[in-house]
């Protein structure tokens, strides 16, 4: 191919981009579409082709003249409660799998941090929100699924954590739809066991034995303790049954 003709063919796409730049669009903006030359190709080609650099600068210079021009508009994003810019936000949500930075990235809607307060303060836009997240778990299962069947051999592993994380997110958003349930054991029943130490009631009968031969009286065992007294010629277990009767 003639130097000619590749002069004239590069000179072709370098016009278009001149054009856009005198416009005012950005070089970098201009270059990243895919049907125009990388920044580095349109470089090598100016170096190679002196003349079409002086289009290029020329153009450039335009466009920066036109960007001056243009009036400076300064976008404040919006904080004061809005039922409007709720629903917008709460619409994206269920629209999509994005999360809630990726719909607040939108310079016509609130940040998140406002949408936080929002949440706290508004109870009524505090259920609109669960429901969009709600709805947005139905549509996470249904890209999961989409995602699966479209795996091949070679996506299988990208795939298969794109599923899991859609799974994750959708039992987070909807746990009683797509939650892990798990059944809980019954518990044991509990049992209280008493026992009696028939040894204690001996050693009281000591202590009565010695205190009666003293000449003193000891109070009956049943006001010190729940096991009743035994009488004289009373075994220990016929006490315990008089106690139990």
């Amino acid at each position: 191919m003639s130097r000619k003709r590749v002069w004239g063919e590069v000179a072709l796409v370098v016009e278009e981009v001149c054009l856009r730049l005198e416009a005012g669009e950005p070089l970098a903006v201009v270059c990243r579409e895919a049907e125009m030359p990388h920044e580095s190709t349109l470089r090598a080609w100016l170096k190679r082709f002196p003349d079409l650099k002086v289009r290029v600068d020329a153009a450039r210079a335009a466009g920066l003249a036109v960007q001056a021009a243009r009036p400076l508009v300064i976008r404040v994003r919006p904080v004061v409660f809005d039922e409007a810019l709720a629903e917008a936000v709460c619409a994206r949500l269920a629209a999509g799998s994005q999360g809630l930075e990726a719909v607040c990235a939108a310079s016509d809607l609130p940040s998140s941090a406002t949408v936080y307060r929002w949440l706290a303060d508004y109870p009524d836009f505090a259920a609109q929100y669960g429901e969009a997240r709600r709805i947005q778990a139905h549509r996470m299962f249904d890209e999961a699924r989409a995602i699966a069947r479209a795996a091949t051999t070679k996506s299988v592993a990208v795939a298969k954590l794109r599923i899991d994380t859609l799974k994750w997110q959708a039992a987070k958003l909807a746990p009683r739809v797509y939650g892990v349930r798990v059944e809980r054991e019954p518990e044991a029943p509990v049992i209280n066991v008493q026992i009696r130490d028939f040894s204690l009631e001996d050693e009281v009968e000591k202590l009565r034995a010695m205190v009666t031969g003293a000449g003193m009286c000891l109070p009956e065992v049943s006001a010190l303790n729940p096991i009743p007294a035994r009488r004289p010629g009373m075994d220990r277990h016929e006490a315990a049954k008089a106690g139990r009767g």
